[in-house]
């Protein structure tokens, strides 16, 4: 059965050097548990990962935030952008390019700001997590991220976070975890958690 069937998933990649090792396995599950999934990033050209991977994001984050848009219409002379859906589960995927274009986003903060008090889902992996921390939303929360990444941790511990060594943690709809090797563990809970998100 498809747990996902009806749902919308957005997954936030670096615009360049993501991690494929991240990415490819959760996009590959939310596909087969049936969501409909999007890819974002800073620009719409192939994104190339850390291992010479390539991924063509659907759409910008600056047009992810309103949800899933569909054409627009016109009504009283004014352009409309009908939407379409909302995004229930919202990933952002870390790599070397985390850094430099996730973590400064201010649109990628907005909208992972409203997909939160929308009560829908987040997770980040690796060295996305701080993008999370950096939109106010891991303050006093346990998160994990790499353990080796120095920078990461430090930019935990500023948006107040407190960084635990576990390969996954889960607090008020928001997943953090650790790298690659935890996904496994991560994807039962996460579908779990947005099959009950509700449905608009």
């Amino acid at each position: 059965m498809e747990r996902l069937a009806g749902k919308n998933i957005l997954i936030i990649i670096p615009k360049d050097y993501y991690m494929e090792s991240e990415f490819d396995p959760i996009f590959e599950s939310m596909e087969s548990e049936g969501a409909y999934v999007l890819v974002a990033s800073n620009k719409l050209k192939d994104a190339v990962g850390m291992k010479g991977g390539k991924v063509t994001p659907d759409v910008m984050i600056v047009d992810a935030i309103e949800g899933i848009t569909g054409d627009s219409y016109v009504s009283s002379g004014k352009g409309v952008r009908q939407i379409k859906g909302v995004f229930h589960g919202v990933i952002l995927i870390g790599g070397n390019g985390a850094r430099s274009y996730l973590w400064k986003d201010e649109l990628l903060r907005l909208l992972i700001n409203d997909r939160h008090h929308s009560n829908m889902v987040l997770a980040a992996i690796g060295s996305a997590v701080p993008s999370m921390g950096k939109a106010g939303l891991l303050q006093s929360l346990e998160v994990t991220t790499e353990p080796g990444n120095k920078k990461a941790i430090a930019a935990l511990e500023d948006s107040k976070a407190v960084f635990v060594d576990e390969p996954m943690t889960v607090s008020n709809r928001i997943f953090t975890v650790r790298d690659a090797s935890a996904i496994p563990a991560f994807l039962d809970p996460f579908i779990e958690e947005v099959a009950k998100t509700p449905k608009k």
